[in-house]
């Protein structure tokens, strides 16, 4: 690579290297991570201006994300002139994902129900569906947990995949913590290179700005590898079939589809759309892409507003609000077909919902007054400017046509 082209992966690599160091600020309180002097104090200190400081630290935390998604667009901008490599994108992904897989889940505790639903089968050998964390009053996990009161809402492929690290973690919490991190954030990898490989073959010239767009994507480096939610795995699910239906493997397409299926349920819902596509092989691909992408988000809506029950758990129902990590259900489908429009509807949604904190870390709860309000118009915002973009967009071509 060039000089100007390190420079960018250096830039890019430091990002995540502040994330990082930035993550640990927030280190729950009841948490020791290590007993290591250096470590202990390092932390502490950090702790002190996250939870002590909470204005000047939340300023430093959104002037980063700010700037950090300003370096997003423009890595963007360079890939759509072509002045940036396939190599570059490897390494930059590459490096970020390793960094941030030793990040602590900074700005949510699912992680750690992860582990403790894992804990549940392979240390207590109970059942999670019918076990909760408060059921074990003796565990040392649950002074530092949230939710402790839920069973687990997951599918049992989910819960059989999580034995594997957690068998690795050979029964020590940090070991078992980072093989979670390398286990949930090498699905970043996959994902970005599954995107790479159906632009590729749909548009070849447009496969390393899509790549890009899903792979250094600030909020899916913060949710899935940072923070290490599981929907990072039901992304790769749809993105995948996808694929497989794409190159006409049509069992593959359906197998990988139904594994989604058995981890979170959720991608039962494009289901109709890959079938149909495998059924008629003439079917538009902007189509499949389209339907599941609608189909995601009517449901993210609706998920995120009304109480749904799921499978297997008595009384198991999520909680009513959006999530940034939703996300995951309904961007990917936007980085298939890269254009300005779809990269601008996605950095929007993106750069908003990453500011969805901002209420928690400048407070430390979410009861302060406008609260509420402020989670409202964090969300509305970008729906609404994404679809200004989009009536300009159509608008430009209606005048055309008329003229």
């Amino acid at each position: 690579m060039t000089q100007k082209l390190w420079l960018l992966f250096a830039i890019q690599t430091m990002f995540a290297a502040v994330l990082l160091i930035l993550s640990y600020s927030y280190v729950d309180l009841n948490l020791t991570l290590s007993s290591n002097p250096i470590v202990l104090s390092t932390i502490k200190s950090l702790q002190y201006l996250a939870y002590y400081q909470r204005p000047l630290a939340t300023f430093i935390y959104t002037s980063f994300l700010l700037l950090w998604f300003l370096f997003f667009v423009f890595l963007a901008y360079l890939f759509y002139k072509k002045q940036l490599s396939l190599k570059f994108l490897k390494l930059s992904v590459l490096s970020s994902v390793i960094i941030l897989i030793f990040a602590y889940p900074y700005l949510s505790s699912d992680l750690f129900n992860y582990m403790f639903d894992a804990k549940i089968i392979y240390f207590y050998h109970e059942n999670p569906y019918l076990f909760k964390p408060l059921d074990f009053p003796g565990d040392d996990w649950l002074r530092f947990m949230r939710w402790v009161h839920r069973y687990s809402p997951y599918g049992p492929l989910w819960l059989l995949f999580s034995l594997v690290p957690t068998i690795l973690g050979f029964g020590k919490f940090i070991i078992t913590l980072f093989a979670f991190k390398i286990f949930i954030g090498s699905f970043q990898l996959i994902n970005t290179f599954i995107v790479y490989k159906i632009v590729k073959k749909i548009n070849s010239q447009k496969a390393l700005l899509a790549a890009l767009i899903y792979g250094l994507n600030p909020l899916f480096l913060i949710e899935g590898v940072a923070n290490a939610h599981n929907d990072i795995v039901i992304a790769t699910c749809f993105l995948a079939s996808i694929y497989f239906a794409l190159n006409r493997k049509t069992v593959s397409s359906y197998v990988v589809l139904t594994f989604g299926i058995f981890i979170k349920y959720i991608p039962i819902l494009i289901a109709p759309w890959i079938v149909l596509y495998n059924i008629k092989p003439k079917n538009n691909f902007k189509k499949l892409v389209y339907l599941s992408f609608a189909t995601m988000v009517i449901f993210t809506f609706v998920y995120s507003s009304t109480k749904i029950t799921v499978p297997f758990v008595a009384s198991g129902s999520t909680q009513i609000q959006f999530q940034p990590w939703y996300l995951f259900w309904t961007l990917p489908f936007l980085t298939l077909i890269p254009s300005v429009m779809a990269f601008l509807v996605l950095l929007s949604v993106s750069f908003f919902a990453s500011l969805r904190y901002y209420p928690y870390l400048l407070n430390g709860d979410w009861s302060q007054p406008g609260t509420i309000t402020y989670l409202r118009n964090v969300i509305l915002f970008p729906i609404v400017l994404a679809l200004i973009i989009i009536l300009i967009k159509y608008g430009r071509k209606i005048f055309k046509s008329k003229h």
